[in-house]
């Protein structure tokens, strides 16, 4: 990783929660699960001293219909998959920045905190945006500002 992140010019898409998403026992509604600080911590530090600019954006690929993983996550590899026809949605929200983020926080560790969990709000928002547009069949009309409370959503639905 950090070799990739030396030589620049590279999109690199990390599951900050290990890609462990799996559907809520009770709704079966699925939801990212959320992000490990330390681990989102390591990649940012990864992505600040790899000697070339980096910058972190918050990214949702919504595709679990297409080849949802099994209903527990499995300490063996090669979880069996079933592959299926579905929509799916792609949505990047804009950059966010470490220093501006965690401005208000009183140490490194409230600081790892509060970078994660901002990224995780993001995801969530996106997460739920794109629902909207797969799943309730409103396409576009999803990623207004109206809808989603902020601005600058990119929303591709593929």
């Amino acid at each position: 990783m950090a070799l990739l992140l030396r030589g620049g010019s590279k999109i690199i898409w990390i599951a900050a929660s290990g890609g462990r998403d799996r559907p809520d026992p009770v709704t079966n509604q699925w939801f990212p699960t959320p992000f490990d600080a330390s681990s989102v911590n390591n990649m940012r530090r990864l992505v600040e001293h790899a000697g070339a600019p980096g910058h972190i954006y918050p990214l949702v690929l919504l595709c679990y219909d297409i080849m949802p993983p099994p209903p527990q996550v499995e300490k063996e590899i090669g979880e069996r998959r079933v592959i299926s026809y579905h929509g799916a949605g792609l949505s990047v929200a804009p950059k966010m920045e470490y220093n501006e983020v965690t401005a208000s926080s009183k140490g490194p560790e409230e600081a790892k905190e509060a970078y994660s969990q901002a990224l995780y709000d993001s995801i969530c928002q996106q997460y739920n945006v794109l629902k909207a547009a797969v799943h309730g069949a409103q396409g576009l009309e999803a990623s207004t500002a109206r809808n989603l409370g902020v601005q600058n959503s990119v929303l591709n639905q593929i």
